[in-house]
């Protein structure tokens, strides 16, 4: 057996056997001698099963939506409702069943009736709060490791960074030095330089910490447009559209850096410059932050690894946002004719 599906059996064998013992403590609470086994096994066995529905929706869509956002009554309440409304739909399925094979009616005396839908609820009850336990518990557990990942990430990070370290100081040094040495009359090529030494500046000191202000990562992507836009043919359609609100919070460094990146770099070289583009929309919708870049692409050229994941930097970047921002980021890549376009929806909140 391939190791993929023995861990899956190991996984599920601990709730089989749960639904197994809780049916046969069901079908032994009201067995009647006076009707054979057979329909019997079939009736339990259904109610037990049509059980198990509420209890997945439960623990995957319903905790993570309202116990993890502390809307603990809205869950209370909605769980409630939900669990009579499938329990009064699985006696009526399961006892149309039942009548089928045995000719018992579906409306029975009142109190085999409540008997048998209090035991329903309560396998309801006991599945939900299985699967709920059990989805807190790995949850929590995948968290820890997350945590744990993003800790040695940094950390290795950080060596790397300290192994390859420049002084800084001499950096800028030189940096200064040679915008001396440029003619005074070539403003172009000194703009170059003061805008590197910008980005420089941004990279060794503002970006060591956990999270910048959003409005300095803008400041940098604006200053990486503009030096990426120089290498670039003149007509080449390149434009940075940035909309009112973005102020006022801080997100991990880079980004949105990776994908105005992989737009540069996977930019189309077509003879008409124009048809060449790069269009980078950073917007925020409330408490969603949406990061569009979109590029012309030259389908000649061996793309296929663009095309399929987005590159390398998408990869990564989708392992950062793994990591930094779990359950809060839904990065999306698409392509169409020429156009590759990746789009980052950032929760805020």
């Amino acid at each position: 057996m391939p190791v993929s599906y023995k861990n899956k059996f190991v996984n599920y064998l601990p709730f089989v056997l749960l639904w197994l013992f809780v049916s046969m403590v069901m079908l032994l609470i009201y067995f009647d001698v006076s009707v054979s086994v057979g329909p019997q096994l079939v009736g339990t066995f259904l109610g037990t099963t049509l059980s198990l529905p509420l209890s997945w929706y439960a623990a995957t869509k319903m905790v993570p939506r309202y116990l993890y956002q502390k809307k603990i009554r809205r869950f209370i309440w909605r769980l409630s409702y939900l669990t009579i409304i499938n329990v009064l739909l699985v006696y009526l399925i399961s006892a149309t069943v039942y009548y089928s094979l045995t000719g018992k009616p579906v409306i029975r005396p009142l109190f085999v009736m409540l008997m048998i839908i209090f035991l329903q609820l309560f396998v309801n009850l006991i599945f939900i709060s299985i699967s709920c336990g059990v989805k807190i518990i790995a949850d929590r557990y995948g968290l820890e490791e997350r945590l744990h990942e993003s800790e040695k990430e940094k950390i290795t990070t950080e060596l790397n960074f300290l192994r390859s370290q420049i002084n800084p100081h001499f950096l800028f040094n030189i940096l200064n030095t040679i915008y001396f040495q440029i003619d005074k009359s070539n403003l172009q090529a000194r703009s170059s330089v003061e805008k590197f030494s910008e980005m420089l500046r941004y990279q060794l000191y503002d970006c060591n910490t956990d999270k910048i202000e959003i409005k300095k990562e803008i400041d940098y992507i604006e200053s990486y447009v503009a030096m990426q836009s120089q290498r670039l043919e003149t007509g080449t359609d390149i434009q940075l559209h940035t909309t009112d609100g973005l102020e006022g919070f801080a997100i991990a460094p880079f980004m949105i850096l990776t994908l105005v990146e992989n737009a540069f770099k996977h930019i189309s070289h077509f003879k008409n410059a124009a048809e060449n583009k790069i269009h980078i929309d950073i917007q925020k919708k409330e408490q969603l932050l949406i990061v569009k870049a979109t590029n012309t692409y030259d389908k000649s050229e061996k793309v296929e690894h663009l095309l399929q994941s987005g590159g390398l930097g998408i990869q990564n970047l989708k392992r950062r946002l793994e990591l930094l921002y779990p359950n809060k980021a839904d990065l999306s890549v698409h392509n169409t004719n020429i156009i590759f376009e990746s789009i980052l929806n950032l929760q805020l909140s």
